[in-house]
């Protein structure tokens, strides 16, 4: 197993390399990439409903618009709706006839990925001040940390998950297997399920009241108060159609446990028990429907990558829960010492392949989540979003070198496993608090940190373009233009900027800084949404020559 896994510290560098290199980009939460009326437009005449477009589909509950005017009464005809045909717009008619004055905008949605977001905008009709501009559009739930109860359900609902899924592994494909010999489970097997099947319908049904407070805004004695929003919940939205899956397999898993015990065939019981693990993968594939990857841009993709990572994760935590408490007491072990304590060996050897495989999907579909929700090294360690997955990064070199100290002594079958098990576990388990607290976070792509990139042109000279806070509003940005000896261009008579949104089309717009400053051209501009732009330096010198240089940046929300 040492050997097999000896390519990794290689693997790794060039994994880590490639997230440096190739950086990806991902949206966290919904926001909005345009409104009618725009945030601060001057209207000269009144509109007859308000329109806001979002980056990512919305669910279809749970949404509002709600405008109101000077003095605060609400001048709606209609209820906020998602349009015929549509999916990431929100719309609510609007009284005719409004009077000149300043509104109000305020929204509710929840994201594609599961999250509530809002906020306000206003607008004004008629003249007297305002100002026109589809300018950055408050978020008032910017929140980066889930709730303790949303942390604990979602940590239950995961290791329970992870550790049955591990008991099921453990006895149908580690312990001593061939022609004949199906051991029957042990009683302390058989205790340890039903315990992990307790924990996991209790956090999957608590799951639901959860999910459905964080949704609608009011809250674990709001949803009590009002059942309908369950109902609402469990028929429009995508949360609820995985959770009534997840609860057709919960009952089958549950009854085919209920049912093992009558039967006497032990083919019968292991083809059960397989049908049993099968259906316990299907609960973390259909997790994996939503969240983060069902907003990706490569929603198949993601939610392949994020059912890989979590099964094997599950696959070996579960593993390591065998082997702590059912390995040492297994009654299907021979019972001569010597004999025992090779065939304990053996089941640590057997796992070693398994094991291989389980870290390097682990390690694949991790760097695929970094490249897409972390963008940037600032995200990383500037971000609660990147500061967890850090975090969480830990957990998982300490667990691999915990199975590298494992397995040697595996190898070399002196002593039992005993701490270094446990300690391994230990440092999965506050992985899985971590992952429970990352699935509902804002992605570190809603703060990539501020841009400065260099690109040099055929004439050596280089264009460096720096750009903060790097968000949607007002920004900063900073062109320098040196020779190749780092040398400040003399002779420059403009550079311009022009902007161009990547993610939709939202025309151009242009950023001119004069000449006559060599050590470096500002000027302060709006962006207007987040997401991937293209900026287009275009440097005009005193003889007339141009010089043309096309970068890409990620552009954050907050």
């Amino acid at each position: 197993m040492i050997k097999k896994l000896g390519f990794l510290p290689g693997f790794m560098t060039v994994m880590l390399a490639a997230l440096l290199l190739f950086p990806g980009f991902a949206s966290a939460h919904a926001y909005i990439v345009k409104s009618s009326p725009a945030e601060n437009e001057v209207l000269a005449q009144p509109p007859a409903k308000a329109v806001i477009h979002f980056n990512e589909p919305l669910q279809k509950a749970f949404h509002s618009i709600k405008v109101t005017n000077s003095s605060g009464k609400t001048v709606n005809l209609s209820e906020s709706r998602i349009p015929e045909g549509e999916n990431s717009v929100l719309e609510a008619d609007l009284q005719p006839d409004l009077q000149k004055g300043v509104y109000a905008v305020q929204w509710k949605a929840v994201s594609a990925d599961g999250h509530p977001v809002e906020g306000t905008f206003s607008f004004q009709i008629g003249t007297g001040g305002g100002s026109t501009g589809d300018a950055s559009h408050t978020v008032v739930n910017a929140s980066d940390w889930p709730g303790t109860d949303l942390v604990i359900i979602r940590w239950l609902f995961y290791t329970s998950l992870a550790f049955l899924a591990g008991i099921y592994f453990f006895q149908l494909y580690l312990l001593p297997a061939g022609a004949g010999n199906r051991s029957a489970w042990s009683g302390r097997s058989i205790r340890l399920m039903w315990i992990n099947i307790a924990v996991l319908a209790a956090s999957f049904l608590l799951s639901l009241p959860l999910q459905t407070g964080i949704d609608a805004g009011v809250g674990w004695s709001g949803v009590w108060s009002d059942p309908s929003l369950l109902l609402k919940m469990l028929r429009i939205t995508s949360f609820g159609e995985v959770w009534m899956v997840q609860l057709i397999l919960l009952v089958l898993i549950t009854g085919l446990a209920a049912a093992l015990p009558k039967m006497k065939d032990r083919d019968s019981a292991y083809i059960a028990r397989t049908v049993s693990f099968l259906l316990v993968m299907g609960m973390l594939l259909a997790k994996s429907f939503i969240g983060h990857p069902a907003a990706s841009e490569y929603k198949a993709l993601g939610i392949t990558m994020d059912f890989l990572h979590l099964g094997a994760a599950s696959l070996w935590l579960g593993s390591l829960l065998a082997f702590a408490v059912l390995l040492p007491k297994e009654a299907s072990l021979p019972a001569d010492p010597e004999d025992r304590k090779k065939s304990y060996f053996a089941v640590i050897r057997r796992f070693s392949l398994w094991g291989t495989i389980f870290v390097v999907l682990i390690l694949i579909s991790g760097i695929y989540a970094s490249l897409q929700y972390v963008p940037t090294w600032y995200s990383l360690f500037h971000t609660s979003y990147g500061k967890i997955l850090y975090a969480k990064g830990i957990m998982m070199l300490i667990m691999i070198a915990c199975a590298f100290w494992n397995l040697l002594r595996g190898k070399e079958a002196k002593d039992t496993l005993k701490a270094g098990v446990w300690l391994e576990l230990a440092a999965g388990v506050i992985a899985l608090v971590l992952a429970a607290a990352l699935t509902n976070m804002p992605t570190g792509s809603t703060s990539p940190g501020p841009v400065h990139m260099e690109q040099t042109l055929e004439n050596k000279n280089v264009i460096q373009l720096d750009i903060t806070p790097n968000v949607t509003g007002v920004n900063e940005f900073q062109v320098k233009v040196e020779d190749s000896k780092g040398q400040p261009v003399k002779g420059i008579q403009q550079i311009k900027l022009t902007l161009t949104s990547l993610d939709m089309d939202m025309g151009k717009y242009e950023i001119v800084m004069p000449g006559g400053k060599a050590e470096g051209y500002k000027a302060q501009d709006l962006i207007t949404m987040a997401g991937k732009w293209n900026v287009h330096v275009h440097v005009l010198t005193d003889q007339l020559e141009t010089w043309d240089s096309d970068m890409v940046i990620h552009v954050g929300n907050r």
